[in-house]
C-alpha cells in the first residue's frame, strides 16, 4: 500500500555511567523492523529465558529473579547473545573522558548531552536503513523507542522525543553558519517513546544484556573499540 505505516522498534539500556569516575558509558539494543519481528523475537527470548531462569533461583516460589547482564553464568549468556546476534543490534559508547567535565557535573546538562547523544545514534541509524531500503523516507513511519525506565533516575531526558522530530522531519537551522541540516523523513513522522520496567519488558532485558556486553567489550579494547564491537554489532556510534 502507498501510505502504509512504517513501523521501527528501538529498544534501549545503558551501563556504566557518565562521570569522572568511569572511563565510558553505554546504551545497547536491539532494532526490529515490525511489529510482526518485534513479538516473534519476545516469544522466542522468553522461550530462551524460561528454559535457563530456574537455575538462578533458590527457593521456587515462582518470583524467578529476572536474567541480567550481571547475574547471567557465562554459558547462559552465550545461548542469549547467540540469539540476539540475529537481529540488529546498535551501540552508543560515549568516552567520558573527553566529555566537559561541568557537562558531567551537572544533572541538566548530562541529560542534555545523552539526548543528544542518542539523537545522533536514532539518526545514524534510521539514515542507514533508509540506505539499504529497509524505510522508505517518502511513506510514513512510527518511530517506537523503548528504555528501562531506571536509566531515567540518575541519568534524565529532556526533549527526546521533539529533538527526534526536528532533526528527522524538519531539520536542523545551524545558526552560526546559515545553514540547514537537511532532513531525512519526508512524510508523516510519529515517535513513541516509553520507559519500561525491564522486570516486565523482554526487549529491555534483551538490552541491558547488550549493554553490558558492549560495556565489558569496549573496556577491554579502549584502542580499538569499534573494531571489537563489528563482531556483533550492526549500527555503532563512538562520541565524543
Amino acid at each position: 500500500m502507498k501510505n502504509a505505516m512504517q513501523e521501527i522498534y528501538i529498544n534501549l539500556d545503558d551501563s556504566g555511567k557518565l562521570t569522572s569516575k568511569e572511563k565510558i558509558s553505554v546504551y545497547g539494543g536491539l532494532i526490529f523492523l515490525s511489529k510482526k519481528e518485534k513479538d516473534k523475537f519476545i516469544t522466542q527470548y522468553r522461550s530462551i529465558v524460561n528454559d535457563i531462569k530456574c537455575g538462578y533461583c533458590k527457593i521456587c516460589n515462582n518470583k524467578c529473579p529476572e536474567i541480567k547482564n550481571t547475574n547471567i553464568k557465562k554459558s547462559h549468556k552465550r545461548r542469549l547473545m547467540n540469539y540476539l546476534k540475529k537481529y540488529y543490534v546498535i551501540a552508543l559508547v560515549i568516552k567520558n573522558d573527553n566529555v566537559y567535565e561541568h557537562i558531567k557535573q551537572s544533572k541538566a546538562a548530562k541529560g542534555r548531552f545523552i539526548d543528544y547523544s542518542i539523537r545522533r545514534m536514532i539518526k545514524t541509524v534510521i539514515k542507514q536503513l533508509i540506505k539499504c531500503n529497509s524505510i522508505d523516507p517518502n511513506k510514513p513511519l512510527r518511530l517506537i523507542i523503548n528504555i528501562d525506565e531506571q536509566s531515567t533516575k540518575s541519568n534524565g531526558y529532556y526533549n527526546l522525543r521533539d529533538g527526534l522530530i526536528e532533526e528527522l522531519k524538519y531539520g536542523i537551522c545551524n545558526y552560526n553558519y546559515s545553514s540547514l541540516i537537511k532532513p531525512i523523513i519526508y512524510s508523516d513522522l510519529e515517535i513513541r517513546i516509553s520507559y519500561q520496567d525491564s522486570g516486565k519488558s523482554y526487549v529491555v532485558q534483551a538490552a541491558d544484556l547488550l549493554a553490558g556486553t558492549i560495556r565489558r567489550t569496549s573496556l577491554d579494547n579502549l584502542d580499538a573499540i569499534e573494531e571489537s564491537l563489528s563482531k556483533f554489532v550492526d549500527f555503532k556510534m563512538i562520541l565524543p
